[in-house]
């Protein structure tokens, strides 16, 4: 039986997980994310998994697919990234990019 949890979202870490597995092919998995100024995550792809973030603080520049696809994002917003696409998000801002993201099988 699964149990309510809650998680502080701060702290001096780069990356936090917050639920889930990502080796896992089904159900969902979800992170906390703090990037420096000029940081980026890397070129990633989610594979069979849909991609939600959310960003909290910050500026992110998301860049998806082959093409790039480039868009900037500021704090308090949404970004849905479907399966199998290629992306990466880098901190364009003056301060920490602090985002969560969501995965989730199609």
């Amino acid at each position: 039986m699964k149990k309510v949890f809650c998680i502080k979202l701060q702290g001096k870490r780069k990356f936090l997980r917050l639920f889930g597995s990502s080796s896992k092919e089904k159900g969902l998995v979800s992170g906390f994310v703090a990037l420096k100024p000029g940081k980026a995550v890397g070129l990633h792809n989610t594979k069979n998994k849909e991609e939600a973030l959310i960003i909290l603080k910050g500026r992110a520049q998301v860049c998806c697919g082959k093409n790039p696809n480039v868009r900037k994002v500021k704090a308090i917003s949404f970004v849905y990234i479907p399966s199998k696409t290629d992306h990466d998000i880098k901190n364009i801002g003056k301060g920490v990019l602090r985002y969560v993201y969501l995965t989730a099988s199609v």
